[in-house]
């Protein structure tokens, strides 16, 4: 009896240990998956939203180099260990800024030693961004509940923005090595954009392009928590909260309105990266060369 109820310990033990070697397979599967669609998260002291998009997968299944293409909220309040890691161990030499004039201005990056800073405005007004936090509460109480998805348009068609991205794809030919980091704010919108645009280039897929941009949603999580209690405390107008809360949120119809503004004016991406972005086929060759590897 006792060397039966010893057999089905052992059987049972030998099962658990099958389940759980069969359930660490499983999470590592997913976590490679996951880092297909959106690259490594970068973790930093002074950042919410930094990703480095290396991993990611392409249509004919290359994958973005690491340490090439990093995108990121803003880098104003990097610690010295935050700047040694992304100098020593990420190779970042260049530092794009989609922020205004205003907000680069209220808010400068920190400054990182061998690192290039570049500022490409999206926005056509230079003080975009600039407001107290009572200022922001009326724009807010005044804003339509689609203004994001007129945003995220605007940002596609208007010719200031336009040249801002172009400036972001010329800067990106000529970096044969090193890492690239650009941002805004809080890196979903106008960083969003751009990497819609850049991940285009290179051949990702539009389900993988938009899987990667709703990852802002969990990586500012905490960030847009904290914003929401400060409003609280200047006002509780419904509007101003619902406009605040959708400021704030990566959501699939915002990208998908700047899809339809492009495909609607003209015509499809791959025609809009040619005419708007001016990328030729030996460019967008070059970009593949680059940042791109089997």
């Amino acid at each position: 009896m006792n060397l039966t109820k010893r057999i089905n310990q052992i059987g049972l033990t030998i099962i658990a240990e099958i389940i759980a070697s069969l359930l660490i397979v499983s999470l590592v599967s997913a976590n490679q998956s996951n880092s297909k669609i959106n690259g490594t998260e970068i973790k930093l002291s002074g950042t919410a939203n930094t990703f480095d998009l290396g991993g990611i997968q392409t249509k004919d299944n290359r994958y973005i180099k690491q340490n090439r293409l990093i995108r990121s909220d803003a880098l104003s309040a990097l610690s010295s260990h935050d700047k040694w890691r992304l100098t020593q161990q990420h190779h970042l030499i260049v530092d794009l800024d989609f922020r205004s004039a205003g907000e680069a201005h209220q808010q400068p990056d920190q400054k990182i030693r061998h690192v290039t800073y570049h500022r490409l405005s999206v926005m056509p007004d230079p003080n975009f961004g600039v407001h107290t936090q009572r200022q922001y509460a009326n724009q807010l109480a005044l804003k339509h509940p689609n203004n994001m998805t007129l945003f995220y348009q605007k940002m596609v068609t208007n010719e200031h923005s336009i040249k801002a991205y172009q400036a972001m794809f010329k800067r990106l030919l000529q970096q044969n090595h090193g890492a690239v980091l650009y941002h805004c704010t809080y890196g979903k919108d106008r960083t969003g954009i751009a990497t819609m645009l850049i991940l285009s280039s290179l051949g990702v897929r539009k389900t993988t392009i938009m899987k990667n941009y709703l990852q802002s949603n969990q990586a500012l999580k905490k960030t847009t928590h904290k914003e929401i209690i400060a409003m609280k405390k200047v006002t509780h107008n419904r509007n101003v909260l619902a406009n605040l809360k959708r400021s704030r949120t990566a959501r699939r119809s915002y990208l998908t309105a700047a899809y339809t503004a492009i495909d609607q004016k003209y015509g499809s991406i791959k025609h809009y990266l040619k005419i708007k972005m001016r990328l030729t086929k030996t460019d967008i060759q070059k970009l593949r060369r680059l940042y791109l590897t089997k």
